[in-house]
């Protein structure tokens, strides 16, 4: 168990032993209010806004002098569920809010976000007017003991109605979680949460969290948690087939909490609705596959991208950059586009574009259509990572990766909001350029712990190199061609063959 869980649990334990399960709280012997089990619907998120005044990670978070007032504003502006931290010490809360809130509202469902760690604790949720309830998976596992404490507060759970929220963060917690939930009867079985905040380094891992959720078959009611600091975020739990979202810190410390709600739930809609392969697929090869993901770029006519394809190309790019020499009309990538999804329908689509507010439009819609799967942000500035041809890209409601003209460490943009960046050589080109990255700048950044994402100059010379850095993902272009925007059939067959087979012929890959 995570070190900060530890000292958590230890110091709920010493006050239930001093003040009993109530921790000295008033809890009136019959409850209160009716029981108001959470409602999913599938043409909008299960939203849980949750009232928090501080945590270990963040520390203080906002001052929430009337709980009640916040609890209305959060179901005025489309809120489903109220979570109410309980637990005093570390985040502020206590089970007077809770209490108060539920009076309050009591028709409106109430999860009492806490540590527990007793049978005992569930009946108390459910007199003070708790309707569900979060059991933090990692506070259970790996320990018999432990695991029969959690079963029996399963059981209590059921004995109440109360719905429980099992939080994971790992695989192994998910496996672990499943044990408990029936697919064949979803609205009878817990919750899952996916939490994205690693509980020993308190690191957010966006894309490990949404890759997890590919893990859980479809029918499981899942919950995307922490790290939402955008609507973008929404949009990528809506994406990726969460049913809800809980989220504290980004609402309780903004200054337009209705209005950020509105748009998350705005943003997770529209995310439930662009649904498709490209994140999972990236992700996947972050987490999962031994090879990395091949993008065959500057396509420009369909015997080439047929060629791409049928050779194991993951994706391939269109450059919708008139002053290219290797730019397609969206009229073509239309028109491409569709022979593809006959053919190939799993290979990805992607447009590529420069900084300008026309092509931007262009490629949204795009995507928006269909034609394509994400749009790749070219030469996106390392010091503004979030705003691309005058858009804030925190409010994007569409698939997108930064791509950075790179040379060395100072480069590399700021924390931004893209899931990932990939990184082209530097040139006055700004692509298409056949220049490589030094593996030895790349070598820094890896040992810095980020996840590669190449682009410029890969080719047959350096490829074996390249493919001992572990990228994920490998952007190929100008160095399998015969002329701008035609390639090289033999050269694109070989290097395809050669990225796939890697691991199975001694790569130092070590996934």
């Amino acid at each position: 168990m995570a070190e900060v869980l530890e000292k958590i649990a230890q110091n709920r334990e010493e006050k239930i032993q001093k003040l009993g399960f109530h921790f000295g709280f008033s809890i009136p012997k019959e409850r209160k209010a009716p029981l108001c089990p959470p409602r999913f619907d599938p043409n909008a998120p299960l939203m849980i806004a949750e009232i928090k005044r501080s945590s270990p990670s963040a520390g203080h978070i906002g001052e929430i002098k009337d709980p009640i007032a916040l609890a209305r504003n959060y179901l005025n502006n489309g809120a489903n569920v109220i979570s109410v931290l309980t637990e005093q010490d570390y985040f502020g809360g206590s089970l007077a809010d809770l209490m108060a809130v539920k009076n309050a509202f009591k028709n409106a469902s109430v999860l009492r976000k806490d540590f527990i760690q007793s049978p005992e604790e569930i009946a108390i949720s459910y007199l003070a007017g708790a309707d569900l309830v979060l059991l933090i998976v990692a506070m259970f596992i790996g320990d018999s003991k432990k695991e029969a404490i959690f079963q029996n507060i399963l059981l209590e759970c059921q004995k109440y109605a109360l719905t429980p929220l099992l939080e994971i963060h790992n695989e192994e917690e998910c496996q672990f979680a499943l044990r408990f939930v029936n697919p064949a009867n979803p609205s009878a079985s817990p919750i899952l949460g996916i939490n994205s905040r690693n509980l020993r380094t308190f690191v957010i891992d966006k894309p490990k969290a949404l890759h997890l959720r590919t893990k859980i078959p479809a029918p499981i009611k899942t919950i995307f948690e922490s790290g939402i600091q955008s609507s973008f975020d929404g949009y990528l739990a809506g994406s990726f087939g969460f049913d809800g979202m809980l989220c504290g810190s980004y609402l309780v410390a903004s200054k337009e909490t209705g209005k950020n709600l509105q748009h998350l739930i705005k943003s997770f809609t529209l995310g439930k609705k662009h649904q498709n392969p490209f994140y999972p697929s990236v992700f996947a090869s972050i987490y999962s596959n031994p090879t990395p993901l091949v993008k065959i770029c500057g396509i420009t006519d369909i015997d080439d991208a047929y060629t791409a394809s049928e050779a194991g190309a993951d994706m391939i790019g269109f450059i919708l950059t008139p002053k290219s020499p290797r730019y397609i009309s969206a009229k073509d990538v239309k028109l491409m586009s569709k022979a593809m999804n006959k053919l190939y329908p799993n290979v990805l689509k992607i447009g590529v574009i420069t900084e300008n507010k026309e092509e931007l439009i262009i490629a949204k819609e795009l995507f928006k259509e269909g034609f394509l799967d994400a749009i790749q942000l070219h030469a996106i500035n390392p010091d503004t990572p979030d705003i691309y041809a005058g858009f804030d890209l925190k409010e994007a409601d569409f698939n997108f990766y930064a791509c950075s003209n790179f040379e060395n460490l100072c480069d590399y943009p700021k924390e931004g909001v893209s899931p990932f960046v990939l990184l082209d050589s530097k040139s006055p080109q700004t692509g298409g350029s056949g220049k490589s990255i030094a593996t030895s700048e790349l070598k820094k950044l890896k040992n810095l712990g980020k996840k590669l994402f190449i682009a410029g100059g890969i080719g047959l010379d350096n490829i074996d190199e390249i493919l001992c850095l572990q990228p994920k993902m490998l952007d190929i272009n100008s160095k399998i061609e015969q002329t701008p925007g035609k390639k090289d059939k033999i050269k694109l067959k070989e290097i395809i063959h050669k990225i796939k087979t890697s691991h199975q012929l001694g790569s130092k890959e070590t996934r």
